[in-house]
């Protein structure tokens, strides 16, 4: 094995060690992360490149045992690759509309997918060819081609969904940052394009370690700001906090209001709102959505007698986490304000909840 190979062997287990870590850290604190799909997607792409991906293109290429199980090898490595920048696909989706996939791009994306899965089988999709240093792979005409252009309406997608993210997102730095990430994708996928097309093996070093510092990239930044991607385009308009009564206990405003949330909808909502805070007995610690076109009103009741009201663009299990968190906090930090105004006659001053603001910064911070 020649020092270059002993390197790449050497970033495959740093990569395997950061895979198998980061899985544990999603697992240990999944509540963090609060959404289960997002969970699952992102431990399967982990798993898929970090684990399936990785070893099998390193036995690929490091080891030569015979044609037909280097083959297999290398297959396997290009069928997990394929899969994952699907998935990745769909994370990037989900930031841009949660839960929501686009029809036409992934009707394209499957077709092709199938058009591949199905011409890796055949005998002269890819040959093999062992020299003394190195093991040489070869792509058949019609399987290149197909490879190449699904690589390609890949990046042409991530760059799309990546400018709309920018678009939407409330905070730019974090959207060009998101950005950023996303372009070092495009270096390990021109690598592979540039393999397929010259078959030189240099580019193929190449395609590996950007691919594992995107990897390795991606993965500190799921372990250090969870939440920080998965709410770039959820915004908050803002959080009121009733009493039972219907006296406001405390406002904050996130931005200047758009679209509905600045329409005569909401003070019919709102007046609605205010008979359904009449029966928090019934309705404690779970969190109801009164839906328009645009805006989605979240309520949040406890029986001590108040509500947490958020109005966002989008609901999601993040957001109900945090929401969850904020109210339960709010009930430990105003128990004896919230047990004294029990009584309907007694007088509320909403002056006692001022310093709300601070919990307002603790838990609502990544959508400033």
């Amino acid at each position: 094995m020649n020092l270059f190979l002993f390197f790449l062997v050497i970033g495959y287990i740093f990569s395997l060690f950061v895979s198998i870590f980061t899985i544990y850290a999603l697992i240990q604190h999944i509540n963090k992360y609060g959404t289960k799909l997002l969970d699952i997607l992102i431990i399967l792409t982990i798993i898929n490149f970090g684990v399936i991906y990785s070893t099998s293109f390193i036995l690929s290429i490091i080891i030569y045992i015979s044609d037909l199980i280097n083959l297999l090898f290398w297959k396997i490595s290009i069928v997990s690759y394929l899969a994952v920048l699907m998935q990745i696909s769909l994370f990037y989706s989900f930031i841009k509309d949660y839960k929501q996939i686009p029809i036409s791009p992934y009707l394209i994306f499957i077709i092709i997918f199938g058009l591949l899965i199905g011409n890796i089988f055949s005998p002269d999709s890819i040959t093999i060819e062992n020299n003394i240093n190195t093991v040489q792979y070869s792509f058949g005409f019609l399987f290149g081609l197909h490879f190449i252009v699904f690589q390609i309406i890949m990046i042409i997608y991530y760059g799309y969904i990546n400018i709309v993210i920018f678009n939407r997102g409330r905070n730019k730095r974090i959207s060009l940052f998101l950005n950023i990430s996303a372009i070092l994708l495009y270096f390990p996928i021109s690598m592979s394009i540039l393999y397929i097309f010259f078959e030189l093996t240099i580019f193929r070093s190449f395609f590996i370690i950007f691919a594992w510092i995107s990897f390795n990239f991606g993965c500190l930044i799921i372990i250090k700001a969870p939440r920080t991607f998965m709410v770039v385009t959820n915004k908050i308009y803002f959080v009121n906090i009733y009493h039972k009564s219907g006296v406001l206990l405390y406002s904050y405003n996130f931005m200047n209001s758009e679209g509905e949330t600045d329409s005569k909808i909401w003070g019919n909502i709102l007046i609605g709102l205010n008979h359904i805070l009449s029966e928090f007995t019934e309705k404690s610690n779970q969190i109801d959505v009164l839906q328009t076109i645009t805006t989605d009103l979240m309520v949040n009741y406890d029986d001590l007698g108040f509500a947490v009201v958020v109005a966002t663009n989008r609901k999601n299990e993040i957001l109900e986490n945090i929401i969850n968190e904020f109210t339960k906090d709010f009930r430990i930090k105003y128990q004896e304000e919230l047990t004294e105004i029990q009584d309907l006659n007694k007088l509320i001053n909403i002056s006692d909840f001022n310093e709300t603001i601070n919990l307002i910064e603790k838990y609502y911070q990544i959508y400033f």
